[in-house]
């Protein structure tokens, strides 16, 4: 133990120099906080930044307690085709959103009535974020743990300081119904397609494509920014230098936290849950 301590303080005390040398880092780490930048300049509100410090408390707790294991590969059979069905996938759910809030067109619903009456968007984003891949990858011959699905005990061990944090903030908000019900609701809902799609499918494609393990992170979790747009807007252009703020503030860079601990564990359900209670908290 006092070994395991010796070596995180004597890395804690490298990591300075060693990101100051590392332009791949730096660059990730400037373009993610840019947009925090423009919100604070924008509102002069220190408060709206309390995210940016859970993300970083939340990287920092993975990279902590994993920096010292080696990353392990991302195995593609096919690359290009893959990454060109993801941001198919990415694409289709951008048009559904902007379907949802928008009234250029209107796709079909099935009128199901279930989670706070989003029952239709719960089963749409579990069968083309979570199924469609999966059988896509299943179809290309990827053993479940290349999938993200493992039981690892190191995982879910790290994972249960964030889900502990996040379900004390949920029950210092009474009632408890709600949070419990919401919870249920967003790891359908969000939680499991969303990981599975953006840090399981297209983050390691983009990997595989870009050979850049920390631009795949940064590129994947912009366009996760990105597909929360439409719904930050909410069918207007009123407010829209507040709406892109938000997909690339606390959108994105809660993209980048777990995306970043997909990288570091390749373990999707943990994530899930922390994605989960991250929304309904």
């Amino acid at each position: 133990m006092i070994t395991f301590l010796d070596n995180t303080w004597q890395d804690i005390r490298a990591l300075p120099l060693k990101l100051a040398r590392d332009r791949e880092a730096l660059s990730v780490i400037i373009l993610t906080l840019l947009p925090w930048c423009i919100l604070i300049i924008r509102k002069a509100d220190w408060d709206d930044i309390q995210p940016l410090g859970g993300f970083f408390a939340f990287v920092a707790l993975y990279w902590l307690v994993f920096h010292r294991q080696p990353q392990k590969p991302v195995l593609v059979s096919r690359p290009y085709l893959e990454i060109t069905v993801a941001l198919g996938l990415v694409a289709l759910w951008i048009l559904y959103r902007v379907s949802e809030y928008w009234n250029w067109y209107t796709l079909p619903g099935f009128g199901i009535n279930f989670c706070s009456g989003n029952g239709d968007i719960v089963i749409l984003k579990m069968a083309e974020m979570v199924i469609v891949p999966f059988l896509f990858m299943v179809a290309l011959k990827y053993p479940l743990h290349q999938m993200g699905i493992s039981w690892s005990k190191s995982a879910w061990l790290v994972a249960l300081v964030p889900i502990v944090a996040l379900v004390a903030l949920g029950l210092s908000h009474p009632p408890l119904g709600p949070f419990v019900t919401s919870s249920a609701c967003y790891f359908f809902d969000a939680g499991l397609p969303e990981e599975f799609l953006f840090r399981v499918f297209l983050q390691t494609r983009l990997e595989a494509v870009l050979h850049r393990p920390l631009w795949a992170l940064w590129v994947a979790s912009f366009i996760f920014g990105l597909t929360h747009v439409p719904i930050d807007l909410h069918g207007s252009f009123a407010y829209w230098p507040e709406a892109l703020l938000t997909a690339f503030t606390f959108q994105m860079s809660a993209g980048i936290a777990l995306g970043y601990a997909y990288m570091r564990t390749q373990n999707l359900l943990p994530l899930s849950v922390v994605h989960m209670f991250i929304d309904s908290a």
